[in-house]
């Protein structure tokens, strides 16, 4: 090998472990990040809040709108009730869904809705529990951080999913804040949480919409 060769074959060799350094770095860097958000979200026992709802439909002219508000409890599930147009409210659990009522009688459902908004629950419920290794098993995801604001794309690694759901989109800070989704025929569906409220454990009233028999689970939040 020339002198001018082995110059260039080891300022090449030094370029390419510079790029890989580089490049061990920022991954590093990243999964830091990916790393504090989980354990932020990890941290939280309760969460409430207010909710804002917004579907456009493939052909409709205009964005059906609804607002409401949720219940976030890693015990339990996700309580999500819409209050205007009109109520409708539902719990999430990690094996069944409840249906509520506006007098406060809930049933479990039979049949859940479309596959759609079975992804979207199922999505929900996975990230207010920080359960990554779930949404890592379920979709491909990639990261996008901007100081302490972060966003995660989904795209669904099943091809069952994929046809229904073609991708995701959440976004947060310290909380979550936003989910977008969009069906696999256009239609996208948008959640936007606000006046969200940190706290150790759920009050008595807030307990019961977590469990259909609640007066004896409730108790000891009273």
């Amino acid at each position: 090998m020339t002198q001018k060769k082995a110059v260039h074959f080891f300022s090449s060799l030094g370029l390419l472990l510079t790029l890989s350094l580089f490049h061990s770095l920022v991954r590093a860097d990243t999964q830091s990040q990916i790393d504090k958000v989980i354990a932020r979200l990890n941290s939280i026992s309760f969460v409430q809040g207010q909710f804002a709802q917004e579907k456009k439909l493939t052909g409709l002219a205009y964005a059906l709108k609804a607002q409401g508000h949720f219940m976030f409890w890693k015990a339990q599930g996700l309580y999500l009730a819409t209050d205007k147009p009109f109520f409708n409210a539902m719990t999430i659990t990690s094996t069944s869904m409840i249906n509520w009522q506006a007098d406060g009688s809930g049933s479990i459902a039979q049949e859940q809705s479309g596959i759609v908004q079975r992804e979207i629950n199922k999505t929900l419920l996975a990230f207010f529990s920080a359960d990554i290794a779930l949404i890592q098993q379920r979709f491909n995801t990639t990261w996008v951080f901007d100081n302490d604001k972060w966003q995660l794309t989904l795209v669904p690694k099943l091809d069952v999913i994929l046809k229904n759901m073609r991708s995701a989109v959440i976004h947060g800070d310290n909380n979550l804040q936003g989910l977008s989704v969009v069906a696999g025929n256009g239609d996208q569906t948008t959640l936007a949480f606000s006046a969200q409220i940190v706290r150790v454990a759920p009050s008595a009233a807030d307990c019961r919409w977590f469990y259909l028999q609640a007066e004896e689970a409730c108790n000891k939040f009273k």
